[in-house]
């Protein structure tokens, strides 16, 4: 999966900044911020859930201006729900419309699609995109719980089959087997099918999954230059330097 010449999926996972802030101003900082540490980060993800007070004029036009100015990058736009750890409050209905006008009026490379919204939501919003040329990550947020090995691995066969490009899952591990839990089910996903995969196990218990995730088979790590966009979350330069370990 080749984006603005980014080979996801070759060599080591490609490094994911959020932007997070929730203005213009506050957005150029992070951009300036980014711009100004090049090379310690492969991707920019835009973290739209932190826009719910503009309107929906101004929600495009800031995707927009982050584009233009990031064009050199590959653009994954998210909007993270409360129910998955984000700040957004959108009905399902806004939710698919907002998507649907990003995909519309927005040069994104990628878009980041809650899998488990009403399914034909999701089954609209991946055939929108796959019309755009814009790659579909289908993705899975629990922040109490990581489920059983057996459970994960239907997730990600369910996600692969409804047309997931890259396939993501993020959990709270309880415990260290349930990092190596997370590992396995990337592991055997990667193997079995032909997509790429990201498994991630949240906060500092689950830190090993973000620095050699690649070593099971993760294509992407989630870091921060200014700041954290979910817990556990590395510097994207303390990311890079030790990514260089497993190469």
């Amino acid at each position: 999966m080749n984006i603005k010449g980014v080979e996801i999926g070759a060599g080591q996972p490609k490094v994911v900044v959020s932007f997070t802030n929730h203005s213009k101003e506050t957005i150029d900082e992070e951009i300036e911020s980014a711009l100004s540490h090049p090379g310690i980060f492969d991707i920019v993800e835009i973290r739209s859930d932190a826009f719910d007070a503009l309107s929906h004029e101004e929600h495009i036009n800031l995707i927009n201006h982050i584009v233009e100015e990031m064009k050199d990058y590959p653009i994954i736009y998210t909007y993270r729900t409360l129910n998955e750890g984000g700040k957004g409050q959108k009905t399902a209905a806004e939710y698919e419309s907002l998507l649907n006008a990003v995909l519309e009026q927005c040069s994104i490379d990628i878009i980041d699609i809650e899998f488990f919204k009403y399914e034909d939501i999701v089954d609209n919003l991946v055939q929108k995109a796959k019309e755009k040329g814009v790659g579909v990550i289908l993705s899975q947020h629990d922040f109490k719980d990581t489920p059983h090995f057996d459970e994960m691995m239907a997730t990600y066969m369910n996600m692969y089959e409804r047309g997931g490009d890259i396939l993501k899952l993020a959990y709270k591990p309880l415990d260290g087997r349930d990092v190596l839990s997370v590992l396995s089910a990337v592991h055997d996903a990667r193997e079995k099918f032909n997509c790429q995969i990201v498994g991630i196990a949240m906060g500092e218990m689950g830190r090993i999954t973000r620095l050699a995730g690649g070593v099971f088979g993760s294509c992407l790590t989630y870091g921060y230059i200014s700041h954290k966009a979910a817990p556990g979350q590395v510097h994207a330069e303390v990311l890079k330097e030790n990514l260089k370990i497993f190469e």
